[in-house]
């Protein structure tokens, strides 16, 4: 479990790494506001094709060795952003780094296999938490080794230090990572998958009608994450901030992210039950979203990103492990895939809406969308509370 976490945090590295770049690097080639959306736009779009087809190999042939493939990937895809030097060549190589965007799908589905049900949600926040290091990592590195001056910033060394870390986390995996073994811990014994083609799995999955609403969840998350990390750059723009202090801002945002997935999940989840910890999360985002709003013309709206980097990765850790514990028996690793396929999708429109909002009504159109879709997280969240009497609640008092 150590190397699995080490080989996720490395993993995030470089994709947190130039994420407060792109706006800078679009501005830089003359890309438009909905132009540097589609820089966000590509990576996860092939990553919907990808993920899936991940996830089942890993089904097939093993974590250790699809993990290995796509943190070796992931490496080579950076060395190639690191050299690119036109709007053509940033949108390839986005397209490229979303072939191998299959890491976290395949850490999930490992963690589900291996930890109990009880404390499923915990160590599935683990694995987000240690994602969380690498989100605070890659942007730090960014913001030491692209330069200070925001004509002039590179992104050529800190690819390729984020390139290195890949190729070792990819070795260590290799070397080191055993194959999970499903633990014994009181729940009924997992089957082997779905014999049959691609339909018929997913006519099982069509048998488990509770992964609806959390899909529909998964979408909204994917879509409020890439929204806010295309508007982010462009209100630190609005408040004078160069790319080195965006990417500095978004490593501390990060270490809100970790306050939430090594102190908060395990302890909320215990005490209120999942779906409780979910809707009083999603509440907390609105109010967040809502002060940022009022406040957003001054740096102290950061406070306000802050609580949100609190809040958000609770509800959305406890729905990877709310559709986890409703996975059909054997199928794991596909259920994973298809989920960060969902997010991935989410994630599209969600940056391709927000590109269009940012350039009629700038950053504050883009987070006054947030609010309403979250409205409609918290919604659904009440429901799955209403519904504790029954199915939902006999999962939770498991715990």
């Amino acid at each position: 479990m150590p190397i699995l976490l080490a080989a996720v945090a490395i993993n995030a590295i470089p994709v947190s790494l130039v994420v407060p770049m792109l706006p800078f690097l679009g501005q830089r080639y003359g890309a438009s506001e909905f132009e540097v959306a589609l820089l966000f736009t590509l990576m996860p779009l092939v990553g919907i094709f990808g993920n899936p087809l991940w996830g089942r190999l890993s089904d097939s042939i093993g974590r250790r060795r699809a993990l290995t493939c796509t943190l070796g990937g992931t490496a080579l895809s950076f060395i190639a952003f690191a050299f690119a030097d036109s709007l053509t060549a940033l949108y390839a190589t986005r397209v490229l780094q979303g072939v191998f965007h299959g890491s976290v799908s395949i850490a999930l589905a490992y963690v589900a296999i291996v930890s109990a049900g009880q404390n499923r949600a915990k160590a599935m926040g683990q694995v987000f938490g240690a994602m969380g290091i690498g989100l605070a990592i890659g942007p730090t590195i960014g913001g030491f080794l692209m330069g200070s001056d925001a004509n002039t910033f590179s992104q050529f060394l800190p690819c390729l230090a984020a390139a290195s870390l890949s190729i070792v986390a990819a070795a260590g995996v290799f070397f080191f990572l055993e194959e999970p073994q499903s633990k014994e811990n009181g729940e009924a014994p997992k089957k082997s998958p779905p014999k049959g083609s691609m339909g018929r799995k997913l006519k099982a999955l069509s048998s488990t009608p509770a992964l609806w609403p959390l899909v529909l969840m998964i979408w909204i998350s994917g879509f409020k994450m890439n929204a806010e990390q295309l508007a982010y750059p462009y209100w630190g723009i609005s408040v004078d901030w160069t790319p080195q202090l965006v990417s500095f801002g978004f490593a501390g945002l990060s270490i809100a992210f970790l306050i939430t997935t090594f102190g908060l999940i395990g302890p909320m989840t215990k005490r209120f039950g999942e779906e409780r910890t979910l809707a009083y999360a999603a509440t907390v985002d609105v109010i967040a979203l809502c002060g940022f709003l009022l406040s957003s013309g001054s740096a102290f709206a950061w406070a306000w990103l802050f609580v949100l980097s609190i809040s958000s990765p609770l509800w959305g850790t406890v729905l990877i492990s709310v559709l986890a514990r409703h996975a059909p028996d054997g199928m794991q690793g596909t259920v994973q895939g298809l989920a960060t396929s969902t997010q991935l999708a989410g994630r599209i429109v969600g940056t391709l809406l927000a590109g269009v909002a940012l350039q009629e009504f700038g950053f504050f159109g883009v987070y006054t969308l947030m609010v309403t879709l979250l409205l409609v997280i918290v919604i659904q969240a009440v429901r799955f509370v209403r519904a504790l009497p029954d199915e939902l609640a006999q999962d939770s008092s498991a715990k």
